[in-house]
Protein backbone atom coordinates (compact mmCIF):
# COMPACT_ATOMS: atom_id res chain seq x y z
CA UNK A 1 0.00 0.00 0.00
CA UNK A 2 1.46 3.23 -1.16
CA UNK A 3 1.13 6.10 1.70
CA UNK A 4 -0.86 8.71 -1.12
CA UNK A 5 -4.47 8.36 -1.59
CA UNK A 6 -5.56 10.74 -4.49
CA UNK A 7 -7.63 10.16 -7.81
CA UNK A 8 -4.78 10.12 -10.04
CA UNK A 9 -3.67 7.17 -8.21
CA UNK A 10 -5.13 3.95 -8.92
CA UNK A 11 -6.83 1.60 -6.48
CA UNK A 12 -4.36 1.54 -3.49
CA UNK A 13 -4.10 -2.34 -2.14
CA UNK A 14 -2.92 -4.32 0.66
CA UNK A 15 -2.68 -7.96 1.78
CA UNK A 16 -4.51 -8.84 5.02
CA UNK A 17 -3.51 -12.36 6.56
CA UNK A 18 -5.40 -12.63 9.07
CA UNK A 19 -6.73 -10.96 11.93
CA UNK A 20 -2.88 -10.14 13.14
CA UNK A 21 -2.84 -7.34 10.04
CA UNK A 22 -5.50 -5.41 11.22
CA UNK A 23 -3.91 -2.64 13.42
CA UNK A 24 -1.03 -2.15 10.95
CA UNK A 25 -3.76 -1.49 8.55
CA UNK A 26 -5.67 0.91 11.01
CA UNK A 27 -2.09 2.70 11.53
CA UNK A 28 -1.48 2.95 7.07
CA UNK A 29 -5.02 4.07 6.85
CA UNK A 30 -4.33 6.66 9.10
CA UNK A 31 -1.32 8.37 8.09
CA UNK A 32 -2.60 8.23 4.02
CA UNK A 33 -5.80 10.21 5.49
CA UNK A 34 -3.54 12.76 7.62
CA UNK A 35 -4.54 15.57 5.32
CA UNK A 36 -8.34 14.93 5.85
CA UNK A 37 -10.26 16.56 9.21
CA UNK A 38 -10.19 14.04 11.88
CA UNK A 39 -13.33 13.20 12.20
CA UNK A 40 -13.03 11.58 8.62
CA UNK A 41 -10.02 9.40 9.75
CA UNK A 42 -11.90 8.48 12.53
CA UNK A 43 -14.66 7.14 10.10
CA UNK A 44 -12.88 5.46 7.24
CA UNK A 45 -10.77 3.97 9.79
CA UNK A 46 -13.60 2.42 11.33
CA UNK A 47 -14.88 1.64 7.89
CA UNK A 48 -11.41 -0.24 6.50
CA UNK A 49 -11.97 -2.22 10.45
CA UNK A 50 -15.30 -3.05 10.39
CA UNK A 51 -15.10 -4.36 6.44
CA UNK A 52 -11.15 -6.33 7.28
CA UNK A 53 -12.60 -7.68 10.59
CA UNK A 54 -15.83 -9.26 8.78
CA UNK A 55 -13.86 -10.52 5.86
CA UNK A 56 -11.44 -12.52 8.79
CA UNK A 57 -14.57 -13.48 10.79
CA UNK A 58 -16.19 -15.02 7.56
CA UNK A 59 -14.02 -15.65 5.32
CA UNK A 60 -10.61 -17.50 4.55
CA UNK A 61 -7.43 -15.47 4.13
CA UNK A 62 -5.48 -13.88 2.63
CA UNK A 63 -7.89 -11.23 1.72
CA UNK A 64 -7.23 -8.03 -0.55
CA UNK A 65 -8.02 -4.63 1.09
CA UNK A 66 -8.49 -1.85 -1.66
CA UNK A 67 -8.63 1.90 -1.33
CA UNK A 68 -9.76 4.43 -3.86
CA UNK A 69 -10.50 7.87 -4.48
CA UNK A 70 -13.15 9.31 -6.95
CA UNK A 71 -13.40 13.38 -5.99
CA UNK A 72 -14.42 13.41 -2.64
CA UNK A 73 -15.50 9.88 -1.80
CA UNK A 74 -13.00 6.75 -0.59
CA UNK A 75 -14.47 3.46 -1.67
CA UNK A 76 -13.29 0.57 0.58
CA UNK A 77 -13.37 -2.49 -0.98
CA UNK A 78 -12.43 -6.00 0.85
CA UNK A 79 -12.48 -9.40 -1.20
CA UNK A 80 -13.10 -12.66 0.60
CA UNK A 81 -15.62 -11.95 2.56
CA UNK A 82 -17.92 -15.16 3.30
CA UNK A 83 -21.16 -13.24 2.46
CA UNK A 84 -23.02 -10.67 2.65
CA UNK A 85 -22.89 -9.62 6.69
CA UNK A 86 -25.66 -10.24 9.10
CA UNK A 87 -27.98 -8.17 11.10
CA UNK A 88 -26.07 -6.79 13.95
CA UNK A 89 -23.74 -4.03 15.56
CA UNK A 90 -21.32 -4.43 12.30
CA UNK A 91 -24.13 -3.13 9.65
CA UNK A 92 -25.51 -0.61 11.75
CA UNK A 93 -21.83 0.51 11.83
CA UNK A 94 -21.84 0.54 8.18
CA UNK A 95 -25.04 2.23 8.24
CA UNK A 96 -24.29 5.28 10.13
CA UNK A 97 -21.34 6.21 9.06
CA UNK A 98 -20.59 4.76 5.29
CA UNK A 99 -22.62 6.83 2.35
CA UNK A 100 -23.31 3.76 1.04
CA UNK A 101 -22.20 -0.02 1.20
CA UNK A 102 -23.02 -3.05 -0.19
CA UNK A 103 -21.77 -6.66 -1.47
CA UNK A 104 -20.71 -7.06 -4.95
CA UNK A 105 -19.51 -10.35 -6.94
CA UNK A 106 -17.17 -12.95 -5.62
CA UNK A 107 -17.19 -12.11 -1.98
CA UNK A 108 -16.43 -8.33 -2.30
CA UNK A 109 -17.66 -6.05 0.77
CA UNK A 110 -17.73 -2.39 0.03
CA UNK A 111 -18.04 1.30 1.35
CA UNK A 112 -17.88 4.49 0.96
CA UNK A 113 -17.46 7.37 2.40
CA UNK A 114 -17.10 10.98 1.63
CA UNK A 115 -13.61 13.00 2.56
CA UNK A 116 -15.44 16.29 3.59
CA UNK A 117 -16.14 16.59 7.55
CA UNK A 118 -20.34 16.20 7.93
CA UNK A 119 -22.38 17.53 11.21
CA UNK A 120 -22.87 14.65 13.12
CA UNK A 121 -26.03 16.07 15.15
CA UNK A 122 -29.00 18.48 13.65
CA UNK A 123 -30.05 21.09 16.21
CA UNK A 124 -33.65 21.40 16.67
Amino acid sequence: MTDSLDERTPATAVRLDGPEGLAPLRRRVRAMLADCPSTVVIDVVLLVDELAASACATGFPPFEVRLSRTGDVLRVEVDGVGGAPEPGIGTGVLDAISTRWGTGPRGVLWAERELRARTRFSSR
